[in-house]
């Protein structure tokens, strides 16, 4: 549709025209206000920018911007005056931020048309400030109030004419690409609910749609009176500005078409046949108005154009005008003089929404074939299908192989076929960099090769006493919290004050102001903690940024490695490097973990057998439970590091944690833990309930729901030291 009327310019204007319209900002939006500034200012001898003037145009509208975004109305945007007069000559009330006379929204587009083509920052920051001035101040039931009433205003485009303006950013308009994702969001989710509320406020006569009042009550929605003469109704002008949002939003919803088609059938039913409006002269005694001066009266014409009156009775659509006393009449020439000319009684304003009708209902229906829009909320139209397509073939129950012992080799070897490439290997090389003496253990800084890529910083925390200990390999969490990592797990030492307060303060946010790490080493276990990759010490040398990890991830696979896959690997390597070591009982490694660590860690228990048990915190569940739209995994940027690519072909999560089995497993969730929806949680438990079972392994898989959000609580870690010491045959220090 854009595209027809792009090139219907074109053949009107002739090229050359249209360059020229492309190139100076279009002043039609601010029309209306100059055009009111002129009715109370009849004597005009001042000088005014010429259109091609854009800048001075636009640092105009930066002089009268209000301090809350807005603008006030009224104004001759042109003229070469000193604010401050204009503002003495502005009545009081008018000096208010608003909407009416199509006021603030022009403005901004304007602004933004002028910031396209200058670049200067004062423009873009005049353009924010009312776009965030509109989102505030839309009400909500999802509308904008206008000048006379605090109702939803038709009226003057006061809701249609900011929703229009959403709708060009959220379609691309180049004059707001470089607004960012919060703002769009922001955009977005206030066009949806303004579409949302023109639908509910189109008026229902004995059961059948028709189409809008010039205002609505906020509650019942249904029309009410804005000035004396602006009575509740059914109208056409403000209707058709309605009609014409609604089809200028692509790919519309069945409610949207059926809502257009209504309001067609009652344009069409409402036009009036046989009566053209005509101008009279008068005296120049008679004139009311500089602006108006002549009268207007209904003549009799056979052979006149349908035409429409403004307003129509609410039950009978019988047309109808009224007085500035408030009194309905039926004649135009019973309407008061001065309001006869003054306002808008009749229009042809219909017949442009009925010319283009067909055209619109042609690609309307043509666009049934096709989906239209084939994201919604970052998820594929067609996930349903796509989640229906995983059979997970080679789950143990649904692989060819019986035997267990061969299938679990067989899923591994999978899983890490998945995971490929792995980094190359390097020897350990382990030293010790700065040592803590902390009650009953010494925490050390230390660092290894954990691939041929990365030499690491880790914490390694060791019992007193002689070994060998049983052993924790310890897996952060992901937060969307990068600035630290091993330091979530294990109190850090000899950091800035800026790393501790956030590690302490991380400490009490996830893991109820308890370090987990310091736990069990108290409890007699050598526990190793290691940043994973965009975290802490191994993270982004410019800043810490939500982003860029995604960016990274798709660097990685341009390279032919995945994110997730590298996280795992490196897992894998701090597992074997752990029980490397000669004070741990190799046959006593244990790997646990918070939310993404929680992932890193049954994947892990997987993966290798260097690791002989593990526990984990919030992280379980199924693809099916998980690829919803609202679910936080769709949104991309935190699953890039828990992605392992091509393995949904072959196994879900609880099928890959089960390639665990017979080794011990304790598994926690919370109900009240929005990221993982308690039904996915239930049928993954029980998914992997049955494959231990089946092993004669029950005994050895846990799994514990607390009334709890997405946390890592005391008693959660308690049970994860009584798990590990009951498995491990540790006698509990209970420190």
């Amino acid at each position: 549709m854009k595209k027809n009327r792009l090139a219907l310019l074109v053949l009107g204007l002739g090229m050359t025209g249209f360059m020229n319209a492309q190139t100076i900002p279009s002043l039609e939006g601010v029309a209306d206000g100059i055009h009111h500034w002129n009715l109370e200012h009849p004597e005009r001898t001042y000088a005014r920018y010429a259109p091609e003037q854009y800048k001075e145009i636009a640092d105009n509208f930066i002089a009268y911007q209000n301090e809350d975004g807005g603008w006030p109305k009224n104004i001759d945007w042109l003229a070469i005056l000193p604010t401050d007069s204009v503002y003495q000559a502005l009545k009081e009330r008018y000096k208010r931020s608003t909407l009416d006379n199509r006021n603030t929204y022009s403005q901004i587009n304007y602004l933004a048309q002028v910031y396209t083509k200058t670049k200067d920052s004062r423009y873009k920051a005049s353009v924010l400030k009312g776009l965030d001035y509109l989102l505030k101040i839309q009400k909500k039931n999802g509308g904008w109030r206008g000048w006379d009433v605090d109702a939803i205003t038709y009226n003057d485009e006061v809701t249609t004419g900011v929703l229009e303006l959403f709708l060009h950013i959220n379609e691309g308009d180049i004059n707001y690409t470089w607004l960012d994702d919060a703002m769009k969001k922001r955009i977005y989710q206030a066009l949806q609910k303004g579409i949302d509320i023109i639908l509910r406020t189109q008026y229902v006569q004995n059961g059948t749609k028709t189409v809008w009042g010039q205002q609505h009550d906020n509650e019942t929605l249904l029309p009410v009176q804005a000035r004396t003469f602006e009575l509740p109704s059914l109208v056409s002008t403000e209707s058709c500005s309605v009609l014409k949002f609604l089809m200028e939003i692509p790919h519309p919803s069945a409610q949207v078409i059926e809502a257009v088609k209504a309001g067609v059938a009652w344009l069409e039913k409402s036009a009036i046949q046989g009566i053209r409006i005509e101008k009279v002269e008068i005296k120049p005694d008679q004139i009311i108005n500089a602006e108006y001066p002549y009268d207007l009266k209904v003549v009799k014409d056979k052979k006149a154009p349908r035409i429409w009156a403004r307003f129509y009775e609410l039950d009978t659509n019988k047309p109808f005008m009224a007085r500035r006393d408030g009194t309905k009449v039926y004649q135009l020439s019973d309407v008061d003089p001065e309001r006869r000319t003054g306002y808008d009684w009749y229009t042809y304003a219909p017949e442009a929404i009925l010319k283009h009708y067909p055209q619109w209902l042609a690609i309307v229906e043509a666009e049934q074939a096709y989906a239209g829009y084939e994201v919604l909320n970052n998820m594929p139209a067609f996930y349903q299908q796509l989640k229906q397509s995983l059979t997970y073939p080679l789950a143990w129950g649904n692989a060819p192989e019986k035997d267990f012992n061969r299938w679990r080799a067989q899923a591994r070897e999978k899983l890490l076929e998945c995971m490929q490439p792995a980094p190359p290997q390097a020897d350990f090389d382990m030293k010790v960099i700065e040592s803590e003496q902390r009650e009953g253990y010494t925490a050390q800084k230390i660092v290894f090769n954990v691939s041929g890529y990365s030499r690491v910083p880790a914490y390694l925390l060791v019992p007193e006493g002689k070994g060998p200990f049983p052993a924790v390999l310890l897996l952060h969490d992901h937060g969307a919290h990068f600035t630290i990592g091993k330091e979530k797990m294990v109190r850090p030492f000899n950091v800035s004050e800026t790393v501790m307060q956030d590690a302490d303060d991380w400490a009490v946010r996830c893991y109820d102001g308890q370090y987990v790490g310091d736990f069990l080493a108290r409890n007699g276990y050598v526990v190793l903690a290691v940043d994973a990759l965009f975290w802490g010490e191994r993270g982004r040398k410019e800043y810490a940024d939500y982003d860029a990890q995604q960016a990274l991830s798709a660097n990685l696979l341009q390279m032919g490695m995945s994110f997730g896959s590298l996280i795992a690997w490196d897992d894998i390597r701090s597992a074997e490097f752990l029980s490397s070591l000669p004070n741990v009982d190799k046959e006593k490694v244990g790997t646990m973990g918070f939310s993404m660590g929680a992932h890193r860690a049954w994947m892990t228990m997987a993966a290798t057998d260097a690791v002989k048990a593990g526990a984990a915190v919030c992280w379980m569940n199924t693809t099916d439970s998980l690829m919803t739209l609202t679910n936080n995994q769709n949104k991309g940027g935190s699953a890039y590091s828990m992605i392992i690519p091509d393995i949904r072909r072959y196994m879900d999560y609880p099928h890959v944690a089960s390639i665990a089995c017979p080794k011990p497993m304790l598994f926690t969730n919370g109900t009240k833990d929005k990221l993982f929806p308690i039904e996915g949680v239930k049928s993954a438990y029980e998914t992997m309930r049955q494959v231990w079972e089946s092993q004669d392994a029950g005994e050895h898989f846990q799994t514990k729901i607390y009334d709890l959000p997405h946390f890592c609580s005391k008693e959660i870690q308690q049970a994860i030291l009584d798990f590990f010491n009951k498995e491990f045959h540790v006698g509990n220090i209970n420190k």
